[in-house]
């Protein structure tokens, strides 16, 4: 099967060599053939990072700043789909926060990156006895977990790293592993197998439904345990926080394609009752009854999610053209989708979706 990418929003176009918006899904020009199938996508601010079944990466983007693009300098922009400079080894996973990315090894003994912090080219950041089971980075900030259980960051700015790693949380239930982790720009969270949720940042979400944001600041060390009520709609196997640093939400998905939204319903972004500004509690999504997704990402000022059959959903601020579709044209900030809608242009055969705060990318089948 051959495989594709897809970009929308605040984008580089190729042809006028200018960043543009746009409204809808535009198949994105690669600057050579690549008979691998794509695998994973991720995004960052300006660039997009694709992984294929060759455990090779792919960059695409236009802001070279902090060599975020991986071309071992901080000048070179790349407007076609090419491959990271430098010898780096077989990858499984990549993760990207808007000026920095990370690889994981196929072995998941080491990682790599490149971008702020790190440096114009891939290079060596992490050597691990133990497994690397997960990994996610931030706008200053990575994390790694280790044997499914222990959670270790290392902290950066743009001069370089300001800590080496350092174990910050460990599951105290032996019982229980971490499923999946996720760093947003101010809330961040994870999901374990037992289907509890644990949130940390400087704007994790609190209380009931109010007119007026509420907001915690939770350390890392002692997160906030957040699970979801008992309504029979599944457990949590993913969670999604947000890339905007203000007005923070939250996305969950269970293992019945259910998902459940909390925080700021600025923009609409929460895809559930448009009149609720505000909820620090779960709150299901209720096309999501009927339509079982598979996987969600969680924009600044929107939403999406890949459902079992394929097809792309977006809400929230359609403004720049990130939620893909042909209305926004013409608007800058009011146009808006209160509930989850799919892309009408864009295959019902999508594999993979990523969002940064601008822009999005979805990898999509023949």
């Amino acid at each position: 099967m051959a495989t594709y990418l897809y970009q929308w929003g605040i984008i580089h176009d190729c042809q006028t060599s200018k960043r543009i918006k746009c409204n809808v899904p535009v198949k994105t020009t690669m600057s050579q053939r690549i008979e691998s199938q794509f695998v994973q996508v991720t995004c960052g601010t300006n660039l997009t990072l694709v992984l294929d079944s060759n455990h090779r990466v792919y960059v695409i983007g236009d802001e070279p700043k902090y060599g975020r693009l991986g071309q071992g300098d901080d000048k070179t922009i790349v407007p076609t789909l090419s491959p990271i400079k430098g010898r780096v080894p077989p990858i499984e996973f990549i993760a990207s926060g808007p000026s920095t990315s990370i690889l994981l090894t196929t072995d998941r003994r080491e990682l790599w990156g490149f971008g702020k912090g790190i440096g114009h080219v891939a290079q060596l950041i992490l050597v691990s006895e133990e497994l690397i089971t997960h990994c996610t980075c931030g706008e200053n900030s990575m994390i790694v977990v280790v044997n499914n259980r222990q959670i270790k960051e290392r902290r950066f700015n743009r001069d370089g790293f300001t800590t080496e790693w350092i174990c910050i949380y460990e599951l105290n239930d032996m019982n229980d592993n971490i499923r999946h982790i996720d760093m947003g720009a101010s809330v961040n969270g994870f999901v374990t197998e037992q289907g509890h949720v644990y949130l940390w940042g400087s704007t994790v979400p609190v209380g009931k439904v109010s007119k007026d944001e509420n907001y915690r600041n939770v350390s890392i060390n002692e997160p906030l345990q957040h699970d979801l009520p008992n309504d029979n709609n599944g457990r949590p196997v993913q969670i999604s926080c947000s890339r905007g640093q203000f007005h923070a939400h939250v996305l969950l998905l269970t293992d019945q394609g259910c998902i459940y939204a909390m925080g700021s319903n600025y923009k609409v972004k929460l895809g559930i009752d448009a009149d609720v500004p505000f909820t620090g509690q779960w709150t299901l999504i209720e096309l999501t009854r009927t339509c079982p997704f598979k996987m969600i990402a969680t924009g600044g000022i929107h939403s999406s999610a890949l459902a079992v059959d394929g097809r792309v959903f977006t809400w929230g601020c359609g403004s720049d053209g990130r939620l893909g579709h042909s209305e926004a044209q013409g608007h800058r900030y009011l146009y808006k989708e209160s509930e989850p809608r799919p892309i009408e242009s864009l295959s019902k055969q999508v594999l993979y979706v990523a969002t940064s705060y601008y822009h999005m990318a979805a990898i999509t089948g023949s």
